[in-house]
């Protein structure tokens, strides 16, 4: 309806005036006047009458797409989506500079504001809220890297941006599991024993077999990505700016999320899996302790299957391996026994599975782990990946800072998320992490 939208900009409009007449009273250090407060009261009662007219409308048109046989919900998933086509970063990062609000920025802008309350985050009022809407169409490490989303500049005389060659992520692939929208912190509990009955007499009384439970817990972090952009690249195309910066900054939260998932334990990080200390451990070279293996060992066909083995053991299921490349090239030339003929390699070339599981190679799996006197050692994970978890609270934050490069011509743009990871059952990963690749 052409109505509820012209109420919605004008909420974004509304929301757009409260930030300015905020951002005024603080930079000047003063209490508010008469007339602003005047005006405050007046934005509060309109905003209050645009949200029940809102409402009402929505309504109506739901019931009309329920008449007309369609799904409702599915109508404002439609809108939502083609909303987020139209969603620029260049003019969200205007507004974050100018403090207006309007258009299709401004009204997500809210939504993301609802979305960050509901989820018991505390944000930045100067900042712009982006709504997880905005990023289901390009939530990968390759989205918004192409020419037709702009991932190139406009201008030859300008040249194309080369970027970096950038690590694969592959943990959703894997079948992680993902919960969006998250409040305040999640405890899950688990059961730590397996479900036991008892044999009896015909009339014994059955003995109880009452489970162990524990829990896992998921709470915020902050996870931020960075970047400088020149002022004349704010001055190119819409496509231009919104393609590079949304390719950068996406890429940067995906890879840092996933490095801190596989490794983790760092500063202010998740635990990720290879810090954990509750998952199964095997030792390279087919090592059958620590203490024999004081410098980490280049791998063997036994490492494979004791990983496997592990995690069988522990009764999980859905399995694939995880590894870097280093080690890929280490198995595709090593034969699976000392005798082994040409050819006979635990992994073989091109293949695409190992030992009959499904695998997967990532830069972002370490080659940097230490032991004894080795630095540079490498992990490998067989896993049930669906007793992983990434949990999100609310979409993205956007903050745009034009003064502190303003002299080199350069703005600053930082793009806050709140996620955190589980390991939901510790039983169902093995790792290995001290390969000598």
């Amino acid at each position: 309806m052409n109505k509820i939208k012209a109420l919605k900009e004008e909420r974004g409009r509304l929301l757009g005036e409260l930030a300015t007449l905020q951002t005024t009273i603080e930079k000047e250090s003063r209490s508010m006047a008469d007339s602003e407060t005047s005006r405050l009261t007046e934005i509060e009662a309109r905003l209050g009458a645009i949200k029940s007219e809102v409402e009402t409308l929505e309504k109506l048109q739901n019931l009309a797409a329920q008449a007309a046989g369609h799904s409702a919900s599915r109508s404002e998933e439609k809108e939502k989506s083609n909303m987020a086509k139209e969603y620029s970063f260049k003019r969200a990062m205007e507004m974050a500079i100018t403090g207006r609000r309007e258009g299709v920025e401004g009204e997500f802008s809210a939504m993301g504001g609802d979305e960050f309350q509901r989820s018991g985050v505390s944000v930045s009022a100067h900042s712009i809220k982006i709504p997880s809407e905005v990023f289901k169409r390009d939530m990968t490490a390759t989205g918004g890297s192409s020419g037709s989303e702009g991932g190139v500049n406009v201008q030859t005389s300008v040249g194309s941006i080369i970027d970096v060659l950038l690590p694969k992520t592959v943990l959703a692939g894997l079948g992680v599991q993902q919960l969006s929208g998250l409040v305040g912190n999640l405890d899950l509990p688990t059961a730590s024993t397996l479900p036991s009955a008892g044999w009896n007499t015909e009339n014994g009384t059955a003995t109880e077999k009452s489970p162990a439970f524990s829990k896992v817990t998921l709470s915020p972090k902050r996870l931020a990505a960075y970047i400088q952009v020149s002022n004349q690249l704010m001055l190119q195309s819409s496509n231009s700016i919104d393609g590079y910066v949304r390719s950068w900054l996406l890429n940067a939260m995906a890879q840092s999320l996933e490095s801190a998932a596989i490794k983790g334990g760092g500063s202010n990080e998740p635990t990720g899996i290879i810090a954990n200390a509750n998952v199964n451990v095997v030792y390279a070279g087919g090592a059958t302790s620590n203490g024999t293996n004081a410098n980490g060992a280049a791998p063997v066909w036994a490492d494979v299957v004791n990983l496997m083995k592990a995690v069988e053991n522990s009764n999980g299921n859905g399995y694939a391996y995880l590894t870097n490349p280093l080690v890929k090239a280490k198995l595709q030339t090593t034969s699976r026994q000392a005798s082994g003929v040409e050819g006979n390699f635990i992994w073989a070339s091109g293949g695409t599975d190992l030992n009959g599981y499904g695998v997967a190679t990532t830069t972002l799996c370490p080659s940097t782990l230490t032991k004894g006197n080795s630095s540079a050692l490498s992990a490998m994970i067989f896993a049930d990946w669906s007793k992983f978890l990434v949990g999100s609270w609310g979409g993205m934050e956007l903050t745009v800072d034009p003064y502190s490069g303003a002299t080199a011509g350069l703005t600053n743009v930082v793009l806050n998320a709140y996620l955190d990871t589980a390991v939901l059952n510790p039983g169902a990963f093995a790792v290995c992490k001290d390969i000598v690749a």
